[in-house]
C-alpha cells in the first residue's frame, strides 16, 4: 500500500444544530480565535514535553513531588509544578481565607503562588437562559483563571490555633499513571462521531497491554476497560487523532515512523482534552516524551516537526469535540467569569 499523508477535514453535524446563524466574519474570528488557541497550546506542550525529557531537572520535580504528597493530592499536575517552580520549598498549600479557616494568617507582604484554577460558567441565550443540550442538560465551558494561594512557610499560626497535620506517608499520583476523574459532558460521545465521520465505530473491551488500539481492517477504535473516565476520553481522543492523522491508512507506514505518529496522536489527544477542560498531563507528557526522543534537543526537533500536522488534526477534530456553534454568547454578550473567590489582600 503506498504511504498516505492525507489529511482529512471532518464533516460538521447538523443534528441539533442552533437555529441562530452566525455571519461570515463572526466565523472567521472564530476560527482566528481557536488557531491560536490551539497553536498556543502546542507551544505550552512542547516547552512541557521538553522540560520533561531533562532527566536532571524532571527528577528534581518527582522527588519534590514525593516529598510532598499533599500538594498532589489537592492540585493538578499541571498546577503542582507551578507551585513547586515558584516555591521549591512548598510543603503545604492554601488560598488566603482557607489558611484563616485553618487557624493560620499570612504574613503581611507575602507573595501568593500564582496557579490556574478551573472554573465553570453556564451558558446562557440573549435571554439570559442557560442554553441546553440535546439532552436537556444546561451547557457549559470551564476557563482557567490565575489565583493566588500560599505555603505554610508563608503563614504563620494565629493564637489558640493547633498546628496543621502533616501528610507524611499519603499516597501521590505516578508520573506516566491513568488520568483520574470524570470526562467532561458529551465528550466521548463527540469523539465517537468524530470516528463515524471517518468510518470507524468504538467499543469497549480487551485490548492486551495497550489502553486501546486502532484497526484498519475492521474499522474499529477499542478502548481498554476497567480506566478512570478521564484516562479512557484521553486514550479515545489519542486513537481518533492516530485515525484523523490517517496513521492508520498504511501499517508498514505506521512501523517505520511509529516515534512521530505516536508523538502525533498523542500531542493531538492533549490538545483536545485541554479544550474540553480535560488535563492529561500527568500521562501525556511522559508518553510523548518517551517517544519524541531520548533527549531534550532531539524531543524539540521532534516536537517542531509535527507542529503543523497535529494543528491541523486538532482543528479537524474540534469541530466535533467543541464546535462553534456552541461556543459562548453571541458576540457582545459574553458571560465572564464570576470574581475571584478568595481576595488576596498582600502582594500577588
Amino acid at each position: 500500500m503506498a504511504t498516505s499523508t492525507r489529511r482529512r477535514s471532518a464533516a460538521k453535524s447538523t443534528k441539533g444544530k442552533r437555529k441562530k446563524q452566525y455571519t461570515p466574519e463572526q466565523r472567521a474570528a472564530f476560527a482566528e480565535k481557536r488557531k491560536a488557541e490551539v497553536e498556543s497550546l502546542q507551544e505550552q506542550l512542547t516547552a512541557a514535553v521538553v522540560e520533561f525529557a531533562s532527566s536532571e531537572g524532571w527528577a528534581a520535580l518527582l522527588k519534590k513531588m514525593a516529598q510532598r504528597s499533599r500538594i498532589m493530592r489537592r492540585y493538578s499536575f499541571r498546577n503542582s509544578a507551578l507551585i513547586f517552580a515558584q516555591c521549591p520549598h512548598a510543603t503545604a498549600v492554601y488560598g488566603y481565607d482557607a489558611w484563616k479557616k485553618r487557624g493560620r494568617q499570612v504574613r503581611k507582604d507575602e507573595h501568593g503562588i500564582r496557579i490556574l484554577a478551573p472554573n465553570t460558567i453556564t451558558l446562557r441565550d440573549e435571554n439570559g437562559e442557560p442554553k441546553k443540550d440535546e439532552h436537556g442538560k444546561e451547557k457549559s465551558i470551564t476557563v482557567f483563571r490565575p489565583i493566588s494561594v500560599f505555603d505554610i512557610s508563608q503563614t504563620e499560626q494565629a493564637d489558640g490555633a493547633p498546628e496543621p497535620e502533616t501528610a507524611d506517608g499519603a499516597e501521590f499520583p505516578e508520573i506516566g499513571a491513568k488520568v483520574q476523574g470524570t470526562a467532561p459532558a458529551e465528550f466521548m460521545d463527540r469523539l465517537t462521531a468524530c470516528l463515524k465521520s471517518l468510518g470507524y465505530s468504538v467499543e469497549h473491551g480487551d485490548t492486551g497491554q495497550a489502553d486501546g488500539y486502532a484497526d484498519p481492517e475492521t474499522r474499529t477504535v477499542r478502548i481498554g476497560e476497567g480506566f478512570p473516565e478521564a484516562h479512557a476520553a484521553n486514550v479515545l481522543a489519542h486513537e481518533t487523532g492516530h485515525v484523523q492523522l490517517d496513521h492508520t491508512a498504511d501499517m508498514a507506514e505506521y512501523r517505520q515512523h511509529r516515534g512521530r505518529m505516536e508523538t502525533e496522536a498523542e500531542s493531538v489527544a492533549y490538545i483536545v482534552c485541554a479544550v474540553a477542560g480535560l488535563d492529561s498531563s500527568v500521562s501525556s507528557l511522559s508518553y510523548i516524551a518517551g517517544w519524541a526522543g531520548k533527549t531534550p534537543e532531539k524531543v524539540q526537533e521532534t516536537m517542531i516537526e509535527v507542529g503543523q500536522r497535529v494543528t491541523e488534526a486538532v482543528s479537524a477534530i474540534l469541530a466535533f469535540t467543541d464546535p462553534d456553534e456552541d461556543q459562548g454568547e453571541e458576540p457582545g454578550t459574553t458571560e465572564t467569569a464570576d470574581a475571584e473567590p478568595e481576595a488576596v489582600p498582600v502582594a500577588a
